[in-house]
């Protein structure tokens, strides 16, 4: 592994693919995170332990009695004091997924040594933590994966009495239904998949998943490289659960797909590649990866839209290792991470938007008006997350397979 100052981290954006009841605890931490103040040269200060005084007692009712002045009064106990973070921290995250200075400026603020390593597909992630102790203290999961790492004990629960900045999330991200009260992860990014368009070659106005099985753009169409992704098209357009394990819908939902796959260019893991050289018109992509195409003054002209049927939404977590042999230092690196200021820094440097509602007045402009980034009320209400399904994954994958072979 490597140390942080070793690296340079990426001057560019680079999407993280194409390198292929909150309210439970946290009543104390909304107070918490009021505390933050500004330092004297303008860094947020994160607070980072509880109010030292105590609430005046109440006077006694009228009548009751009262103590003598020779009484001896009971002690109250000293507030616990946080815990002291150890010196070192080991993160293993994707590439270029961070704001370019985030960990470095962490690292001097608390003086801890952070170690910060990349992988480049979840794969390669959840086999360097299958066995339970990779060496790393936190870890960045896709949301889908959370349930089967609870289930299989490889990450722990989070104190979230040390993670006050719990209380920045947007009430949507608090209590998730992959991880009810965030006890187990903290959300960090999120983004959607839909449909981009080339509106240099193609002039209608595009609203539906049915375009990308139409004739017309035969050849010049694309669909991501992504089991779960594309069968949740299908079954979208079939009115079925993304996530359902029914072998009817899912057959159904195949032999949709078998009709699509001679209309295809391409399966891509690179959506930003095959966007940018203008070969496809009409592609199944992220929101995030069209918005970094069009941050090239070359590309061609892209919009990018969430079809009225329906579509999916993504998020990755952070997560406490099982095996971490540095707790208190990675849960104050999780609660730095959702700082205002910082979660805010992320999200303009990668393009990705986070879960933080403190955050989105420090974030540009243009990425709130971006529906690719940002989609606007009515259509993220209309969004299904991928769940694990642990071993019914396979009716997935099997059926991915005879769809790649052409059986």
């Amino acid at each position: 592994m490597s140390e942080i100052d070793r690296f340079q981290i990426g001057s560019a954006p680079v999407s993280r693919r194409s390198v292929l009841r909150g309210a439970v605890g946290l009543g104390a931490a909304a107070a918490l995170a009021a505390c933050n103040s500004a330092a004297p040269n303008g860094t947020q200060v994160l607070a980072t332990q509880a109010p030292s005084s105590a609430a005046p007692p109440s006077a006694p009712p009228s009548g009751s009695a009262v103590a003598s002045p020779s009484a001896v009064a009971t002690a109250t106990p000293a507030p616990t004091p946080p815990p002291s973070p150890e010196a070192e921290l080991f993160v293993y995250n994707w590439a270029d997924y961070i704001g370019d200075h985030t960990v470095k400026d962490f690292s001097a603020k608390y003086g801890i040594k952070v170690t910060y390593d990349f992988f480049d597909t979840t794969d390669t992630m959840n086999a360097k933590i299958a066995t339970g102790n990779s060496g790393y203290d936190i870890t960045f999961p896709t949301s889908t994966y959370v349930e089967g790492l609870v289930a299989r004990n490889l990450v722990q629960p989070l104190d979230l009495s040390q993670i006050p900045n719990a209380a920045n999330l947007a009430p949507e991200w608090a209590n998730p239904s992959y991880d009810p009260g965030n006890a187990h992860s903290m959300p960090y990014m999120w983004w959607t998949t839909g449909v981009a368009v080339n509106t240099g070659k193609v002039k209608q106005a595009l609203t539906s998943w049915d375009a990308l099985w139409d004739p017309q753009w035969k050849g010049r169409m694309a669909m991501l490289d992504d089991t779960r992704e594309v069968f949740a098209v299908a079954l979208i357009r079939l009115g079925f659960d993304i996530n359902t394990i029914d072998d009817g819908q899912l057959d159904q939902a195949l032999a949709l797909l078998q009709q699509q796959k001679p209309l295809l260019r391409t399966y891509t893991t690179d959506d930003i590649g095959v966007l940018s050289t203008g070969d496809v018109w009409v592609m199944h992509a992220w929101g995030a990866d069209v918005h970094q195409v069009l941050t090239d003054p070359k590309a061609p002209p892209l919009t990018y839209y969430l079809p009225t049927e329906g579509a999916v939404r993504g998020s990755d977590t952070m997560v406490l290792l099982a095996g971490a042999q540095h707790p208190v230092a990675a849960h104050l690196f999780i609660n730095y991470m959702l700082d205002a200021q910082v979660s805010a820094n992320n999200t303009n440097f990668m393009a990705y938007m986070g879960p933080n509602l403190a955050a989105r007045k420090f974030i540009d402009p243009a990425l709130l008006a971006d529906p690719a980034v940002n989609p606007d009320v009515a259509s993220a209400t209309n969004l299904q997350e991928i769940r694990d399904l642990g071993a019914d994954e396979d009716k997935y994958s099997s059926r991915w397979t005879r769809l790649r072979a052409g059986a």
